[in-house]
């Protein structure tokens, strides 16, 4: 992939960076042994990053490519991140 100064909404560099990922990186042995890391695909050139945590991960993409358009993935997960209430008690939404 070349770099170039064109620009790119959210939907395409999720794509762009789970194309990637498929094409390029993914395989069970690589899940296997990087389950829970946080990998950042630069998608202007198909470099990524693995990191333990997604800051790190973000920095060190950062420090390859000062103009890179990075996507994140949590490898062996649906989502980077949770967003949303964990209900651990059904007495939190008790009306009494």
């Amino acid at each position: 992939m070349e770099h170039t100064n064109k620009e790119y909404d959210a939907e395409e560099i999720a794509r762009l960076g789970e194309e990637i990922y498929e094409r390029e990186i993914h395989a069970e042995e690589f899940e296997a042994e990087h389950e829970g890391e946080f990998l950042v695909v630069d998608v202007t050139t198909g470099e990524y990053t693995l990191a333990a945590d997604d800051a790190e991960a973000f920095d060190l993409a950062e420090g390859k490519n000062p103009d890179a358009v990075l996507y994140l993935l949590r490898v062996g997960h649906r989502t980077a991140h949770r967003i949303g209430l964990a209900v651990r008690s059904p007495a939190l939404f008790s009306s009494r």
